[in-house]
């Protein structure tokens, strides 16, 4: 009687150890697609998709590492980083938020406490950060063409310099 009931037991473990392995294989299998299809990078990233409309311009570093990519709309702009670079990294926040980005925050201030600019089209930002880590810089109400400009050869700057401080800080193999 006793080994019918551990028979009934083990019988019962293989039945529920082959619908977990089941349901591993499908996540595995869906996991593999999203890899295949290019929505998912092997890093890990997702691949972001243009708006209709949008232009993608890559950002490279002189050496020609890809920093991050912009998806430039027609009165918006988004920066997403392919390099890992956490917003603590100078020049970040000292040049690109404070002098740049918050320097078009001023300067359409100004413009609209002088009647020249409608609020609604007032440059605006939002800096998407996970674990203090940059994912994503989107700009808002970006009309001007110099102004594009301006914040591309910046952010290009920026992430280059950000970039060149963390490979500067990792520690390189001693000689033995």
């Amino acid at each position: 009687m006793e080994e019918h009931i551990k028979i009934d037991e083990i019988k019962k473990f293989l039945e529920e150890k082959i619908q977990e392995l089941k349901k591993e294989k499908e996540i595995l299998e869906l996991i593999l697609g999203l890899l295949e299809s290019g929505v998912v990078s092997p890093r890990g990233t997702i691949k972001i998709e243009p708006k209709p409309g949008e232009k993608i311009v890559p950002l490279r570093s002189s050496d020609g590492t890809l920093l991050a990519e912009m998806y430039i709309g027609k009165d918006e702009m988004r920066i997403i980083p392919f390099v890992e670079l956490s917003v603590d990294i100078p020049p970040f926040r000292q040049f690109f938020i404070a002098r740049v980005l918050e320097g078009i925050k001023k300067k359409d201030i100004d413009r609209i406490e002088r009647g020249e600019l409608d609020t609604s089209k007032a440059f605006d930002y939002e800096i998407i950060v996970d674990r203090g880590i940059i994912k994503e810089i989107r700009l808002k109400n970006i009309f001007d063409e110099r102004r594009r400009m301006d914040i591309k050869s910046s952010a290009k700057w920026t992430l280059e310099k950000m970039l060149e401080k963390t490979r500067r800080k990792k520690p390189s193999p001693r000689s033995r």
